[in-house]
């Protein structure tokens, strides 16, 4: 194997690790010895890579919301309109939040730029604006009064399996029938999903 790539596989180990250390511990909950024990790969190794933990997490993150915008823009071009598209992408989220750690750990890690939610908030918004011109909500409902809804739900839903109630593979159903309570409630009567 060729130096540059065993460097790559490296730092792709120690960034999984290290999402899966922050998924589960939170980053002051983590150690960097811990981190390298779960990449198997010497300290000297992770600070040839990242000098600082904040270093780390940051590769973290970026690779959450890389994850994140790819999913995000792959589910809503199969949805029917926008109000689809906002209920496919959050409930996407919700799966995407479930089986990746480095999705969970980019959400989690919320006090330093980047931060995961303009992965897909910024296209949530275009989307609910595009309802709203269309008139698919009703003329009391505002798109952002939704973007705020949409970013509760999917944080809320982020924090659920942490809480120990239900087990995260219901998460994504509990999700769609909440949005089908809000959409009764926000799409205009002659729309109807």
């Amino acid at each position: 194997m060729v130096k540059q790539e065993r460097a790559l596989l490296t730092r792709e180990r120690l960034v999984r690790a290290a999402a899966d250390a922050f998924a589960r511990d939170g980053y002051t909950g983590s150690s960097l010895q811990d981190i390298c024990r779960r990449a198997g790969i010497s300290m000297g190794a992770l600070t040839f890579h990242f000098a600082k933990k904040v270093h780390l997490a940051r590769a973290v993150k970026e690779a959450g919301i890389a994850v994140t915008r790819h999913e995000v823009d792959r589910i809503r071009h199969a949805a029917p309109d926008p109000l689809a598209a906002v209920v496919a992408v959050t409930c996407g989220l919700v799966d995407l939040l479930a089986r990746d750690t480095r999705v969970r750990a980019a959400q989690s890690l919320t006090n330093t730029p980047p931060v995961w939610d303009e992965a897909w908030v910024p296209e949530v918004r275009r989307l609910l604006g595009e309802a709203e011109r269309r008139d698919l909500l009703t003329p009391t409902v505002h798109a952002e009064t939704l973007v705020l809804l949409s970013t509760h739900l999917v944080h809320g839903a982020a924090t659920a399996p942490r809480t120990g109630g239900r087990p995260a593979a219901n998460l994504s159903g509990e999700f769609a029938l909440l949005w089908d309570a809000v959409l009764e409630g926000v799409t205009a009567r002659s729309h109807s999903y």
